[in-house]
């Protein structure tokens, strides 16, 4: 049963970060690869406030904010040119991100990480144990998705539809083009924040090597599977692409083989998705 919880725990703090590419890739067709350090920086900021006595659900509004903060400033240099552009800095994001990461030992702890991070406690309630915290992983993720589901059905999410299918009559039509794109950037970096949060939480260590560049990829194969521009798909491929660990652990291949082998799967899971079904598996067709 525990094996179980954690798989479902870990897709669905993954589903956060897919709803958070998903609103750059998807809904306002920016692409992203640096979503990863954004979640990154909410998990350090969580553990780091969190060994330092604060509350968790203080330390997971302090991360929420930071990262929104954080996506935006990254984000805005890039906001007013082709997509293009933005793809290569959220790439430069990923890099200083990881580097600080490694390089600011006394802070992050280094290539060593930071090891026994507190359990997330609410009103007198700890989440121990894998049953308990899948409770709390669940309420996130409705909480992140009735917002993505609200905002989309909003005349703002309209705005951001409209904006994805032809910018220059966005703007033409007196639209505020760049407005939205921050604020898209700081709903973005807010729900990658409670995904880091909740991995660090749950997990009790982090490193550098959890929120590198090869977990942004696994997002974006995640969201590219399940199907963009959907809130669905954002949940199905992190239920799926989380599962290949699990099924390659049945496999009985050397610990040497593993990590390569579980890239080797997804490199052709997104080759194959891409050649057949682009839309993904949830997703409206391009």
């Amino acid at each position: 049963m525990n094996f179980f919880l954690s798989f479902v725990i870990l897709a669905e703090i993954f589903s956060i970060a897919a709803l958070s590419t998903n609103l750059l890739m998807g809904i306002i067709g920016i692409f992203s690869v640096a979503q990863a350090a954004i979640m990154g920086i909410g998990a350090y900021t969580v553990a780091l406030l969190m060994m330092s006595g604060v509350p968790f659900f203080v330390a997971l509004l302090a991360a929420i904010v930071l990262c929104a903060a954080v996506n935006v400033i990254s984000s805005l240099p890039s906001l007013r040119l082709a997509g293009d552009y933005f793809i290569i800095t959220s790439f430069g994001t990923q890099l200083v991100a990881t580097a600080v990461f490694i390089n600011w030992q006394g802070l992050t702890g280094g290539a060593s990480g930071l090891f026994d991070i507190p359990l997330a406690t609410i009103g007198g309630w700890t989440f121990a144990t894998a049953r308990q915290f899948v409770l709390l992983s669940t309420l996130c993720l409705v909480a992140v998705a009735g917002s993505f589901w609200l905002l989309m059905r909003s005349p703002y999410g309209r705005l951001l539809h409209a904006i994805r299918q032809d910018e220059i009559a966005a703007v033409a039509a007196g639209r505020r083009v760049l407005r939205a794109k921050v604020g898209v950037a700081a709903v973005s970096g807010a729900y990658a924040g409670i995904a880091g949060g909740l991995y660090a939480t749950y997990i009790s260590f982090i490193d550098p090597t959890s929120f590198d560049i090869h977990v942004s990829v696994l997002v974006v194969t995640m969201l590219v599977v399940g199907g963009a521009r959907t809130l669905s798909g954002s949940i199905i491929g992190p239920f799926l692409l989380i599962a290949v660990p699990q099924l390659l652990a049945m496999i009985d291949l050397p610990s040497t083989l593993l990590g390569p082998m579980r890239q080797l799967v997804y490199g052709l899971i997104l080759i194959a998705f891409m050649v057949w079904r682009p839309q993904g598996i949830a997703g409206r067709r391009l």
